[in-house]
């Protein structure tokens, strides 16, 4: 999903042609809302803390597995590059 992409061409232009380059940054939204469970049933705000398989975990010793168990949601920045391969001007596009 590209958000809030603000994009600017390579030079200044008053139409758009083959050839034309633009690019920008934008924001990348979590993959990982707040309903999102992954295979084992692990999420941010429904289902199982940790794998339910390794319910020994609970009290503790699930540093080799923290990356697995701990789930986030995390917004990123991205960016992008476009260019123009062809123009239709018959239909305008």
């Amino acid at each position: 999903t590209v958000k809030n992409l603000v994009a600017q061409s390579d030079g200044a232009t008053s139409s758009i042609s083959p050839g034309l380059k633009m690019s920008g940054g934008f924001t990348v939204p979590s993959y990982r809302t707040g309903l999102f469970l992954d295979p084992k049933g692990r999420g941010t705000t429904t289902g199982y803390d940790q794998a339910v398989a390794l319910p020994a975990l609970q009290a503790g010793g699930d540093e080799s597995l923290f990356k697995e168990n701990n789930k986030k949601f995390d917004v990123g920045r991205g960016s992008i590059e476009l260019k123009v391969t062809s123009v239709n001007p018959e239909l305008g596009e």
